[in-house]
Order: C-alpha cells, then sequence, then structure tokens
C-alpha cells in the first residue's frame, strides 16, 4: 500500500471525523389564537329606531363601519337579522315594549364557542383609527353618565350615590362570562323575573353586575363614548361612538334634515 494512498484514506477518515450529524430534539409549539365575535342587531324596521332618516345611516354609515374594524383586525362579525325571541316564544311580554325585546336578542348568541364575545348597539360608530380590542377577563362595560336610571336603580337596592349605573349598548365578555349572562337572561326570561325600576334590558344588565360584581370591571369610555350628556366626561381618543338614547337620535335626525354628513360631523367632533 503506497504512501500516497494511506495519506488520502487518513484525510479522508479526518474529514469524516469532523462531518458529525448531530439529531437535535424537535419541539413542536401550539401557538393559541384566541377567537373574537363582534355582533350586531337590525331586525325588521331598524331594531328600536322606527324612522328611515336615522335608520339610513345606521345601515349605510355605522354598520359598515363596524364591519371594516371586524375585517381590520381579523375578528368575525355577525349581525342578526331574525328575533329568536319571536321564534321561540311568540309574544313579547317580558320587556316594555315590543323594541327593547330587540336587544335583548343578544343573549340568544352569547352561549358560543369564541373566546371573547363582544355586543354593539347599532348607533355605534367606529373610527377608521379605532385601537384593537383590549385584553380583558369577565364582563366589562362603561359607566352611563348620571340620570334618572342611575336614580332608580340605586333607589330600589338601597346604594349610596358612589355606585355606578353602566351602560350595556357596548359589552365586552370572555367566554365563562358570556355562557353565564345568556343563562342568567334567558332564565330570567322564561321565569318573568323583571328588572326593577325600569323594565329595560339595560337594567337588567346592572343587576347582574351588582350580583357579580367579582367578575366585573368598569372599562374606559373611549369605547363607549357618549358625550350628548352634560355629566359625561370629555376625552380626545374614542373608538367606540355611541348616538346614544333619544339625544342621540334626534341629532342624527338634525344632521340628516341639514344634510351635514355623519361622519364628516363625527371627525369634526373628534377634533375639536
Amino acid at each position: 500500500m503506497s504512501l500516497e494512498f494511506l495519506s488520502l484514506k487518513y484525510l479522508a477518515a479526518k474529514s469524516l471525523a469532523i462531518i458529525t450529524v448531530t439529531r437535535l430534539p424537535v419541539y413542536w409549539f401550539i401557538v393559541s389564537i384566541n377567537k373574537y365575535l363582534i355582533l350586531q342587531i337590525d331586525i325588521g324596521n331598524g331594531t328600536q329606531w322606527g324612522e328611515s332618516k336615522t335608520i339610513d345611516p345606521i345601515r349605510k354609515i355605522f354598520i359598515p363601519s363596524v364591519k371594516k374594524y371586524c375585517e381590520k383586525f381579523d375578528y368575525d362579525y355577525l349581525l342578526i337579522h331574525e328575533s329568536e325571541y319571536e321564534k321561540k316564544y311568540g309574544e313579547f311580554d317580558f320587556l316594555a315594549t315590543k323594541f327593547k325585546h330587540y336587544s335583548f336578542e343578544r343573549y340568544f348568541h352569547f352561549n358560543n364557542d369564541y373566546d371573547y364575545t363582544i355586543y354593539l348597539d347599532n348607533d355605534i360608530y367606529v373610527f377608521p383609527d379605532a385601537e384593537p380590542l383590549p385584553k380583558f377577563e369577565g364582563l366589562r362595560n362603561v359607566k352611563e353618565p348620571e340620570g334618572n336610571s342611575s336614580k332608580k336603580f340605586r333607589k330600589f337596592y338601597n346604594l349610596d350615590n358612589s355606585y355606578s349605573y353602566f351602560n350595556s349598548g357596548v359589552t365586552f365578555c370572555d367566554k365563562p362570562t358570556a355562557k353565564l349572562l345568556s343563562n342568567y337572561m334567558l332564565y330570567r326570561m322564561e321565569n318573568k323575573i323583571r328588572a326593577k325600576g325600569k323594565n329595560s334590558d339595560n337594567m337588567l344588565l346592572n343587576e347582574f353586575i351588582l350580583e357579580n360584581r367579582e367578575i366585573f370591571s368598569e372599562m374606559g369610555n373611549e369605547w363607549n363614548y357618549m358625550p350628548f350628556d352634560q355629566n359625561f366626561t370629555k376625552i380626545k381618543k374614542t373608538n367606540f361612538f355611541h348616538f346614544v338614547g333619544m339625544v342621540g337620535k334626534e341629532i342624527i335626525n338634525k344632521l340628516q334634515d341639514k344634510n351635514i354628513n355623519v361622519e364628516y360631523f363625527l371627525n369634526e367632533l373628534k377634533n375639536e
């Protein structure tokens, strides 16, 4: 065997010794992606609104603004057009009026498989630069400005003036709370256990909050901005703008009467 051959064999062996294959353990990472549902109601003539000049901006501006928000942040969206209450129970005999039952419809849809369920009234406009939904647990709502409903609520439950009354028009729930709230509301409806003080879905929600304080947290009013009351705290950065109640309805109608673009009005108001 020649010296040259031995040299080549040595170099080959040395090269193989250098080239080692190390088998590393394989780790599988399961990434948890939370599923969000934003739901709204638009039944019949426009839920509680009734007048076409009020319904038009709701259907042409407000609801589409919510859909765009969902598309932007990859949230699922559900717009409810049919009354589950009417299908299952026929007569609208639980709340004060037929239209108030439509707001109650949300609770038929809260018992779902989503990690988070967000309800928005259909008179809410979402600004294009609105932030993504915050992290939260339990139930979250925004405090209403002081008014007759809050006074009635505190009177019937002997609460002092420090206790707040909350608006149901924007409701954030995690999965366990959404199921709990759905079961609670449907049980009260089936057994005709009406709210005290005022027979409305909003008063019912406040009774639930009173009974379940440990899972409730107040939310900042940037998520349910209701600036048409003198007692409401004004802020600059707004995500959800709420034309709440009769005052909100009157403003929408006046804007229509004067041919003022609603989105222009909202942006001017925001930039004041």
